[in-house]
């Protein structure tokens, strides 16, 4: 990893930190479920358990390959893999929300249980910024290998 950019150590640190992370969040989340124990106090605890294991993960990388990186300046290829990246990372969010949205009002039309948990409806968006956080990552790694 040593030809990598710092932008690229980032990004590969964070991908695998939020899929370890994440992981092991909707795995818990899928047991709970199952076991008829997914309630808000529950979930919310895990969550924000998880959300801090996360950013101490992820600071304590990012302190360590800047202290062992060598000065780079961040250049146009590097705005632009972001803002690429970035891009189709927020439409894939957008599509999600809105696909959570539609679902929430189909269901509540035909008196869909789901469609009015808030539980559900809060791990829901959590997947879909999940999903979308990967993409973005996945994809800025996919620029950097690529050249853009």
């Amino acid at each position: 990893m040593t030809s990598l950019s710092f932008h690229e150590k980032s990004a590969w640190g964070t991908l695998i930190s939020l899929w370890i992370i994440g992981a092991s969040y909707f795995r818990s989340v899928w047991e709970m479920w199952q076991a008829g124990q997914l309630h808000p106090q529950s979930n919310f605890g895990l969550a924000i358990g998880l959300v801090v294991a996360l950013v101490i993960i992820l600071a304590a990388y990012h302190i360590l390959i800047a202290v062992t990186a060598r000065r780079e300046v961040e250049d146009e290829r590097d705005r632009l893999i972001a803002w690429r990246a970035g891009n189709l990372g927020g439409l894939i969010l957008s599509i999600g929300v809105v696909g959570i949205v539609f679902q929430i009002l189909v269901g509540g039309m035909f008196g869909d249980p789901v469609a009015g948990s808030p539980v559900l409806i809060a791990n829901a968006l959590m997947a879909v910024v999940f999903i979308a956080t990967s993409v973005e990552l996945v994809l800025t790694l996919v620029f950097y290998r690529r050249g853009v």
